[in-house]
């Protein structure tokens, strides 16, 4: 039974990355920490929010190449951003 709560999360979190631009945590850790008893107890909720977190990379990277695959993408202006994100995303997970 557990398994069509991962399916309706996996859904959701989906179609909320592709048509709004939603992370996929916002979706996915509530539905599995609430509804899924394997998720219960503290690292139930490090768990969820791993797996959301592996989800939108995954996520992430199928929509880039779906916008490169269109030209929907500027890389000249877009390296400024990639620097900044991917640089203060490892000071802050490494804290």
């Amino acid at each position: 039974m557990e398994w069509i709560w991962y399916m309706i999360a996996a859904i959701g979190a989906g179609i909320g990355t592709g048509l709004a631009g939603l992370s996929a945590a916002t979706v996915m850790v509530p539905i599995l920490i609430v509804l899924c008893p394997s998720f219960s107890g503290e690292t139930g909720v490090y768990q969820a929010t791993a797996i959301a977190l592996a989800s939108d990379i995954l996520g992430s990277a199928v929509t880039t190449w779906t916008y490169a695959r269109h030209n929907n993408i500027d890389l000249k202006r877009g390296w400024i951003m990639l620097a900044c994100i991917l640089s203060m995303s490892t000071v802050g997970s490494a804290g």
